[in-house]
């Protein structure tokens, strides 16, 4: 049997329903998540991308007035506004050094990376920096050869709407979280309705034993096959306990005969000092017949009450010789009958102990209704087919199919002996090796109990 996994801890002592709000909740935040993330990095960058256009559009304005005075840079004056909107304008040398030249004069951040442009082994750096706790754009661009210029751009109305974004968006997302959380929860409820009735009808089953309930299975959806699957289980379960309890009632039924016989005669034995011989003879021998037939009684309903699986692993069998066996026993125990055998070599998969008991049945039934010095006919052929044919009236049609119930015997075979239940023993056990099993008249006398086994390794 494979083992059961333990339960993940976050869902130890939650509802169902619970567990399956908080997966869609968690679904619906990893696909929110994911959605606004690439929307507000698109948006930030749509928004970013004037500013860096005027970045780039002053630096290169910049860059030619530089090249056409081809004199070192601190010894002009750039015009800083060309091209420009507002910000900060810083050339910077190779060595490190600094000249601001917009008014008033704001030194700019210097990195490893602005130094790297300076020197010509980098082409241009584009990065956010802090200027006095204001966020600005920045970008650092070649001037004339050991010079770079740095511009700086306010992102003060694109931080703005960003920000006014976030907000929309977080609300957004707030919004479609508890949308998501009110829906998965009804729907649930809903979904989990069958479920709801089923553990209800369990409990109710558990405490009254009332196997009469049933679970509402208009569903066309997995629960629905559930709740059908349910009933059929309830179905099976309520006709196993009635058949057991008909066994019960049956067996106490018949038992009743026997023993009230064997209590009269063991209280005839209590003035056997009063009883001839003869009698005392007599005596004993009813009680031993008594005892027998309880004991082939109890055995019969023991057998019925193992159910319809084998209580062995199935093996293969070599159904000829079982047939041969139970033929050998049945002559010694009806020795005025006569026994017309014939068998063909098959194998099928089963018990021995309890296929012989379902073919020794088969053969007491037909010799017990053939009659002293009648032939029993046993035919057994290569495809598991054996048919067992006795000499007797038959069996009148109106029994006929009733003849498999348990404790069932027809009118005229009431007063021979037998408790009724061998038949019943043998369409069970045949049905559990997988065959089939039936009885009908010979057309001039008799009957035939015909049993199909599946040949098998």
């Amino acid at each position: 049997m494979t083992p059961v996994p333990p339960a993940p801890w976050w869902a130890l002592g939650r509802s169902l329903r619970s567990r399956l709000v908080a997966v869609v909740v968690l679904a619906v935040v990893v696909a929110v998540s994911g959605v606004v993330g690439v929307a507000f990095l698109t948006v930030r960058r749509e928004l970013r991308a004037p500013l860096e256009s005027q970045l780039r559009s002053q630096s290169a304005a910049l860059r030619t007035q530089a090249q056409r005075q081809q004199n070192n840079p601190f010894g002009i004056r750039l015009n800083a506004r060309v091209g420009e909107v507002g910000g900060y304008v810083q050339v910077l040398t190779a060595e490190g050094e600094t000249s601001p030249i917009t008014t008033p004069p704001v030194a700019l951040p210097v990195g490893t990376a602005d130094l790297a442009v300076a020197n010509g082994t980098r082409g241009q750096v584009l990065r956010d920096v802090t200027i006095d706790g204001a966020r600005f754009r920045m970008l650092t661009r070649p001037l004339i050869p050991g010079f770079a210029v740095q511009v700086a751009l306010p992102q003060a109305t694109v931080q703005n709407q960003l920000r006014r974004l976030a907000v929309a968006f977080g609300l957004l997302a707030a919004a479609g979280l508890a949308l998501a959380a009110g829906l998965a929860w009804v729907v649930s409820r809903r979904a989990l309705t069958p479920v709801v009735g089923l553990t209800e009808a369990a409990e109710q089953i558990a405490a009254t034993r009332d196997l009469t309930l049933r679970i509402d299975e208009s569903r066309r959806d997995e629960l629905g096959r559930l709740a059908a699957s349910f009933n059929t289980m309830l179905a099976a379960l309520q006709q196993s306990v009635g058949a057991q309890r008909r066994l019960v009632a049956d067996a106490s039924h018949e038992l009743r005969t026997p023993l009230a016989s064997l209590r009269t005669n063991a209280e005839v034995l209590r003035r056997v000092d009063e009883l001839s011989p003869d009698v005392r003879e007599e005596v004993v021998t009813a009680i031993v017949g008594q005892v027998e037939e309880l004991t082939a009684l109890v055995a019969d309903v023991v057998e019925l009450a193992r159910g319809d699986e084998p209580e062995e692993a199935p093996e293969a069998v070599a159904f000829d010789e079982v047939v041969n066996d139970a033929v050998d026993r049945a002559r010694r125990y009806w020795p005025a009958a006569t026994f017309d055998v014939e068998t063909e070599p098959v194998t099928v998969r089963g018990v021995a102990r309890r296929l012989e008991r379902a073919v020794t049945n088969l053969l007491d039934n037909a010799a017990k209704f053939s009659g002293p010095g009648a032939a029993v006919e046993v035919r057994l052929t290569g495809d598991g087919r054996l048919t067992v044919r006795d000499s007797g009236p038959g069996v009148p049609e109106d029994a006929l199919p009733h003849v498999f119930g348990r404790f069932f015997r027809a009118d005229e075979a009431r007063a021979m002996p037998g408790s009724g239940l061998g038949l019943a023993i043998v369409k069970q056990t045949v049905e559990a090796h997988g065959g089939t099993v039936s009885l009908r008249n010979a057309p001039d006398r008799g009957t035939v109990a015909e049993v199909t086994l599946p040949p098998g390794e």
